[in-house]
């Protein structure tokens, strides 16, 4: 969940290579490929697996340690006794995300997540999974019917991630619209928008909680009716029972978007051994799928900081060779870890066949994303009925004419991404 408090502003790492980044200014400068970290992150890996960058002015955390090595990031995400999230809400340049489950800790936090996460087992994930694919079908059929080109993004992935996570919740299909509304005033890194962020939260909350009574009161199989009935049964205010389910609802669309856009941008545009597109190897080798989904999910960023869930020290600690101090802030990136040569064979190529694949995109631990085995699904499903309907499948403009989002939202994607997919015509 994103919220109030953002930068947008980037910074120029001080010197360069291994041993020479001093302190750099985080965020990063974005990269030449959208889909390739900042060289600053290689060099301060290089360097080790935890070092210390600049935070934005304007705050009592100058200084924060970045977490760039896999075992380290994962000890981070795992010992939420020590690493706290909730200390480190509001932390810039990180969007603030309000009292909802990313940003509790403990006793408090399992109790929240509680109330839904028996929604979200790999065995009632999969009990949707045909609604799923009938979903995905329906709305790729809409884009090949409004003709070449389509607009991937908008034409077909948004739609259909926004859909299948309200559909979870039961969620008017009229409302739609206002909820994505909602949900980019929220994530958005955009100075006009995040002036719109309190307001659209408050709206959610306020849409959601009015929702619970008659849920509690006559429930369905839908995780708003599953959320209202524990609330109800374990004392938790109508409020906060209201703020879980915004959080998911709006984590559970604009994320896996992104992820399903840039990972076909991926494959369309890396080439295998024999100068076969990863896509093309995937049409014709669809038992790769699962396994393609993970190494997307590990080798593409998915937010622009490349990371969203800092931490504070509650006490003195060693961690990846440094000292960290009592109250200082501790940034894991699961981008940067999913890189980590320690962890991964040759983690720059793109393996489709990848397995074991312990990538961190979903995070780890109690704050562990408790829409993962729904999102993994999701991703499936998109390359499966994409694959199987459209082999033919291509970019439709040159690469350098895609517009990335880095300055208006949290989630690395186009904001159009325009595609063909019958033959071209030959002459």
């Amino acid at each position: 969940m994103k919220g109030d408090e953002v930068s947008s502003s980037h910074s120029h790492p001080t010197g360069s290579g291994p041993g020479a980044v001093g302190c750099p200014h985080f965020p990063f400068e974005a990269p030449a490929d959208p889909l390739d970290l900042p060289e600053v992150h290689r060099a301060l890996q290089d360097a080790g697996p935890v070092s210390k960058v600049m935070l934005p002015p304007g705050q009592p955390d100058t200084e924060a340690w970045l977490v760039t090595g896999h075992a380290e990031a994962l000890r981070v995400y795992r010992d939420d006794d020590t690493f706290s999230r909730a200390a480190a809400d509001g932390v810039r340049p990180f969007l603030k995300a309000a009292p909802i489950i990313i940003a509790l800790d403990g006793e408090h936090h399992r109790r929240v997540r509680g109330l839904v996460s028996a929604g979200f087992t790999p065995r009632m994930v999969a009990r949707s999974r045909a609604a799923i694919k009938d979903l995905a079908v329906e709305l790729l059929d809409e884009m090949i019917g409004a003709g070449e080109p389509g607009d991937l993004a908008e034409g077909w992935a948004t739609r259909y991630t926004l859909a299948v996570i309200a559909r979870q919740f039961d969620l008017p299909p009229a409302d739609y619209p206002q909820f994505r509304a909602w949900s980019e005033a929220v994530v958005s890194v955009d100075p006009e928008h995040q002036a719109q962020a309190p307001a659209a939260m408050e709206a959610m909350v306020g849409y959601a909680a009015g929702l619970l009574p008659a849920r509690a009161e006559n429930p369905g199989e839908d995780l708003l009716s599953l959320i209202a009935t524990n609330a109800v049964a374990s004392g938790v205010d109508l409020a906060e029972a209201g703020l879980l389910a915004v959080s998911l609802v709006v984590g559970g669309w604009e994320t896996t978007a992104g992820a399903l856009v840039s990972g076909v941008h991926r494959l369309l545009t890396t080439t295998d051994e024999d100068g076969h597109t990863l896509y093309s190897r995937l049409c014709a080798e669809p038992e790769l799928i699962p396994t393609a989904v993970e190494e997307v999910l590990r080798s593409v960023p998915n937010s622009v900081l490349g990371a969203t869930q800092p931490r504070r020290a509650t006490r003195d600690v060693e961690l990846g060779g440094v000292l960290v101090r009592e109250h200082e802030i501790v940034i894991p990136s699961p981008d940067s870890a999913g890189r980590d040569p320690k962890a991964f064979d040759d983690p720059e190529r793109v393996d489709l066949a990848r397995n074991p694949n312990p990538h961190l995109a979903f995070g780890s631990g109690p704050h562990m994303c408790i829409g993962a085995h729904l999102g993994r699904v999701e991703l499936q499903v998109a390359f499966e009925v994409l694959t199987s309907r459209l082999p033919g499948l291509r970019l439709a403009v040159p690469v350098g004419e895609l517009d990335w989002r880095f300055d208006l939202s949290v989630i690395r994607r186009p904001a159009r991404y325009p595609v063909a997919w019958t033959p071209p015509v030959t002459r």
